[in-house]
């Protein structure tokens, strides 16, 4: 059980306990506005068991250093299909994992798999066409990365089950403050946050003109910082 979270900026993360290490949009292109910059380069991964893409925005995803990541580690990489076939043929097929929700169903529809005894589920939601959110379970500690939502309204919580660790982007529009207050995870983290947007939310000046009602108890961490969860 335990979890330790280190941010990567941007939505990148990085989640270790018992279970192993899971890396999440850990490397990607710096757009100036956007979100943080990126904490890693290829050679500061090392451990990965599994690295999940949300999507191929370049803001989440650079092919180059990833597969540099993918060839040192061994891990595992999990991506809807716009982004696992950028590597097909170019890693061993049995390390790649494409999970791709059927566009037929309405949002979040989910597709689930086990990779390397790590519960992964991909969640369609709404950011364009292959965007997955994504619902870990490691050691039985439940995860959701909330990738680029931009509706949380739509999450049936009963199917959502206990969250021991949100990863939200607290966009405009997106419900972000009512979801966490009916959703009642163990701790919220906001991602896709610039420097200056966490160095406002330290100051208590972020989330209230953005997030209606604003939950307290939030985390928001630079790249690079960690946070040890029970």
């Amino acid at each position: 059980m335990g979890l330790t979270v280190t941010a990567l900026g941007n939505a990148g993360v990085r989640l270790e306990n018992a279970a192993g290490v899971v890396y999440i949009d850990p490397l990607f292109h710096f757009t100036p506005g956007v979100g943080g910059r990126p904490h890693l380069d290829a050679a500061g991964i090392t451990d990965a068991d599994l690295i999940l893409v949300t999507h191929a925005h370049g803001d989440h995803l650079d092919p180059v250093k990833t597969l540099a990541a993918l060839a040192r580690t061994g891990a595992v990489l999990v991506g809807p299909e716009s982004v696992t076939d950028q590597f097909r043929n170019r890693i061993p097929s049995n390390k790649v994992v494409t999970l791709e929700p059927p566009e037929r169903q309405k949002p979040p529809a989910r597709e689930s798999t086990t990779v390397r005894g790590i519960g992964v589920a991909a969640l369609r939601t709404y950011h364009g066409r292959g965007h997955n959110s994504y619902l870990l379970e490691m050691d039985g500690i439940r995860i959701l990365h909330d990738a680029d939502n931009e509706r949380t309204q739509p999450y049936d919580l009963d199917a959502l089950g206990k969250i021991d660790a949100l990863f939200l982007c607290p966009w405009q529009g997106s419900g972000a403050g009512q979801f966490v207050d009916r959703l009642k995870p163990g701790k919220w983290l906001l991602i896709h946050m610039t420097e200056e947007e966490i160095a406002l939310h330290r100051r208590g000046r972020f989330l209230p003109p953005i997030v209606d009602p604003a939950p307290e108890s939030v985390v928001a961490l630079y790249g690079g910082e960690s946070i040890d969860l029970p």
